[in-house]
């Protein structure tokens, strides 16, 4: 292949599936309802942007930097989940592993076509930022600088998740689970160093220093100000309740801040060659075959006599043995013995170490993986057709996995039940519901809906982060 053949197709190729997919139709009708909550009106009891404690009056760069800034941050998972989970996660590797070509342009490629992708959905929540900015805005209305101070936080911050995506696509050890654990980790460091990095070690005062914000999503805020800032809250905040009147537009035209926009973005296409570069074949397994066997079963086939065809009378099936299904679905989820060792471990933990500041988080981490592998088992169109065969259609088969995963988490959750009715703790009870009941059928849920497991292993991932951190 030529350069531009291989960048092109590979190119084309991505966004046409991208486009193809109707999961993206069904996420560009989800983002204007969600913008509706990200610009709260004058009337709601939460903030999503503060400074101080205080809440900047809602003008038109305003608007624009409140939905900038909760989609460089609070949405980037979801976008890696969009990428992760849709359909380019499927690619012909038998033919694109042995074709030569050369990697770093195909991943370019592949990681414009995700960029894209990406950003069309952010045009979408412009369009909605563009409709509330015509109801909610205190003073006139600005298109120019609503989408500047949108676009200049987000997009290359939604560039920058494409290639991390693709940067742990490209080898075979974080192409599963632990490519969501590395992505997770990855997530939190660029959120704290964007605090850590604009904050100065002596006054505890924040500073302007865009370079080391890899989602933009301080530095404008701080440039908006001519006040020291020592606090800049984001996402449904606690705040004082007073207003405060911010020069948005003076913080996102910020030169600095223009030129590390556009550094983070070259980083981006950066890492994208990279991942070209380092890009590992898919692994495969081959069969076990003996030549004593071969050559056997090739005798045997030999010596069958030719006879005619009669088609056997069909058997009507019998009902469904559901403690059987139960049982193989546990016994699914232990097929890789190493789980057994954790969980014993946390179950073990359980009994005898503090729930709500470690035995509780343990239980709740270790339980996430397990479960989400099994959530996406059975999920695949082509593995559900020929299921619906042999036994319970989908929502029989989700509701025996939902028993299992019940299940296996309730034995693992039974030494800390046991410890906290002894010590009568009931106010860990709920706790315990939430980590052997809701959590488990959560994840089936969402591995049922979105026939992956990167959704719920991600999405409880935060929770328990969430979780873990509200501990003190």
């Amino acid at each position: 292949m030529t350069v531009t053949t291989t960048l092109q197709s590979s190119l084309s190729i991505d966004l046409k599936r991208h486009l193809r997919n109707s999961a993206l139709l069904f996420v560009a009708l989800a983002v204007p309802i969600a913008a509706h909550y990200m610009v709260p009106d004058k009337g709601a009891t939460y903030a999503v942007l503060s400074v101080n404690g205080q809440i900047p009056v809602l003008t038109a760069p305003v608007l624009g930097l409140e939905l900038g800034v909760l989609a460089a941050t609070l949405l980037t998972p979801l976008a890696y989940i969009f990428l992760r989970a849709g359909p380019t996660r499927r690619r012909p590797w038998q033919i694109i592993d042995l074709t030569p070509h050369a990697r770093s342009l195909w991943g370019l490629g592949r990681w414009i076509a995700d960029t894209l992708t990406l950003w069309i959905l952010l045009s979408v929540l412009t369009l909605a930022g563009l409709v509330l900015s015509g109801f909610r805005l205190d003073g006139d209305a600005d298109i120019f600088q609503t989408v500047v101070a949108l676009w200049l936080p987000a997009a290359p911050s939604l560039a920058l998740i494409a290639a991390i995506r693709l940067l742990l696509d490209a080898r075979n050890l974080t192409r599963r689970w632990l490519g969501d654990v590395v992505f997770f980790f990855v997530w939190i460091a660029l959120l704290i160093s964007g605090i850590l990095g604009t904050t100065d070690s002596d006054t505890l005062q924040m500073t302007n220093s865009p370079m080391t914000d890899a989602f933009g999503f301080v530095s404008p805020i701080l440039g908006s100000v001519d006040y020291a800032v020592d606090a800049v809250s984001i996402g449904g905040s606690s705040n004082t309740g007073e207003a405060v009147l911010i020069d948005a537009w003076q913080g996102v035209t910020n030169a600095d801040y223009i030129n590390s926009r556009v550094v983070w973005l070259a980083i981006a296409a950066g890492l994208a060659i990279v991942a070209g570069l380092i890009w590992a074949p898919m692994k495969t397994k081959a069969p076990k075959t003996e030549a004593k066997s071969f050559s056997r079963s090739a005798a045997i086939a030999a010596s069958i006599p030719n006879v005619p065809f009669s088609a056997p009378n069909p058997v009507p099936s019998g009902a469904t043995n559901y403690r059987a299904a139960i049982l193989s679905e546990i016994k699914l989820m232990f097929r890789n013995r190493i789980w057994i060792l954790v969980l014993i471990f946390a179950a073990v933990s359980g009994l005898v170490l503090p729930f709500r500041s470690m035995a509780g988080p343990i239980l709740f981490l270790v339980l996430i993986f397990p479960f989400t592998e099994a959530s996406a088992r059975w999920q695949e169109k082509t593995t559900e057709q020929f299921l619906d065969t042999l036994g319970p259609g989908r929502i029989g088969r989700t509701i025996v996995l939902v028993i299992a995963t019940i299940l296996v988490s309730v034995m693992v959750t039974l030494p800390a039940t046991a410890r906290i009715v002894e010590q009568n703790q009931m106010e860990w009870l709920p706790h315990i519901f939430f980590i052997s009941v809701a959590m488990p059928t959560a994840i089936v849920m969402l591995g049922a809906v979105t026939r992956s497991a990167v959704t719920g292993r991600l999405l409880m991932l935060m929770t328990w982060y969430v979780y873990l951190s509200s501990a003190a």
